[in-house]
């Protein structure tokens, strides 16, 4: 059990270690969709908080969070966004302190995990893990005083939830458009392409939402995609990285977690430039001669706004709420310096304008599972009419 305000390990001890342990990871940690807060069957919709969102709770008692999840909170990745999130509502709201559990990855464990914290009184209970649907919703069952929310998930009305239940849905996807439309400026060889951990809709929008961003740019663009079935074994990555530059691709999105230094170690052996886009954190700094730009999902703001609206006692009966790159100013691409000057001023203004397009809602993403063309299957990247979402 980790404390919310735990010292860092070194990075470099971290990707060694995990370097050294390998092994595949079955595990679904999952993602998210979408533009605007709506409503799934069964479920009451609560608005997500607008970008000012600041300290949630009543002065006075003490408000207390339990945060699970499948990594580490030094990762560089997927927990240790979520873990800042909520080092961040502590540190602006005294009442809130917040335990995390970190590398959890069953079921049972998670049932078993949550259990206690509800024994112990704690109020909320945030399970930042997209595969744990059926947990969430037996611990809910259990202990009906406690709130849960499960991120991230998108209900479709299949399941009965208990009111004391919600899901969380950010839409890190968005982040991926943008990182696509950024691969197809810099792309000398016009073949970019993606890495995988497991095919399930949370995860697919991820590479299909990087292809429709490259297409944004080029409709003509090569894409090409592998399923891994790995979130941290950075030798079956390297092996798929280098198959996919032998294929002609050099920008490589890592839609899954540790492994990505796998990729990063095939691009740096690579004999011509070969580009990298990590997922879920800010990553330039694990090779900034490679990593291209980080697929920013803004899991920090929703992990920090989540438990402030907890503690504010603002999320409703079967709640589902949303973050997208409309409410969440965390949801990014950046456009580093580095690779700035690479691109011709057209092309800054061009990437400038679809940041600014998807941010503002004039080009839209298409959600995972809903709409007319959702994106959460493999290949439906190329389907999607771009006129019809704002590109052209």
């Amino acid at each position: 059990m980790r404390s919310g305000r735990t010292n860092r390990l070194a990075f470099l001890t971290l990707a060694i270690l995990l370097a050294a342990c390998g092994g595949g990871d079955t595990s679904d940690t999952t993602a998210a969709p979408s533009t605007e807060t709506t409503s799934a069957p069964g479920t009451e919709t609560t608005a997500a908080p607008s970008t000012d969102t600041t300290g949630g709770g009543e002065e006075g008692g003490e408000y207390r969070v339990a945060l699970i999840y499948p990594g580490t909170a030094d990762d560089l990745s997927w927990s240790n966004a979520w873990f800042d999130g909520a080092e961040q509502a502590m540190a602006e709201n005294p009442n809130i302190t917040v335990e995390s559990v970190e590398l959890l990855n069953d079921p049972a464990a998670v049932v078993q995990q949550g259990s206690a914290f509800a024994s112990q009184g704690y109020d909320f209970i945030m399970i930042a893990h997209g595969a744990m649907v059926e947990p969430a919703v037996t611990l809910a069952n259990q202990f009906p005083d406690v709130q849960f929310c499960l991120a991230p998930h998108h209900p479709d009305g299949s399941i009965e939830i208990p009111d004391n239940l919600c899901w969380v849905d950010p839409a890190q996807h968005n982040a991926n458009f943008l990182a696509g439309a950024l691969a197809a400026l810099v792309t000398e060889t016009n073949h970019v392409a993606s890495l995988n951990g497991f095919a399930f809709p949370g995860l697919t929008r991820q590479p299909e939402a990087f292809h429709l961003g490259a297409r944004c740019v080029n409709p003509d663009i090569t894409f090409t995609q592998q399923y891994i079935e790995t979130w941290t074994d950075t030798g079956i990555a390297k092996s798929a990285a280098q198959a996919q530059i032998a294929g002609g691709a050099d920008v490589i999105l890592s839609a899954t977690d540790s492994a990505v230094f796998g990729i990063l170690e095939a691009a740096d052996e690579a004999s011509s430039q070969v580009w990298v886009v990590p997922s879920y954190y800010e990553s330039q700094s694990l090779d900034p001669d490679h990593v291209l730009t980080s697929a920013i999902h803004g899991l920090t703001f929703t992990s920090k706004s989540m438990i402030e609206m907890a503690a504010a006692g603002e999320i409703g009966a079967q709640a589902f709420v949303e973050f997208d790159a409309l409410n969440n100013p965390e949801i990014n691409a950046p456009l580093y310096d580095s690779v700035g000057a690479l691109l011709s001023d057209d092309d800054k203004a061009q990437f400038e304008a679809i940041v600014a397009g998807v941010k503002d809602g004039s080009i839209t993403v298409p959600d995972e599972t809903a709409g007319d063309s959702p994106i959460g299957a493999e290949g439906s990247g190329a389907t999607v009419d771009l006129a019809a979402i704002g590109c052209g």
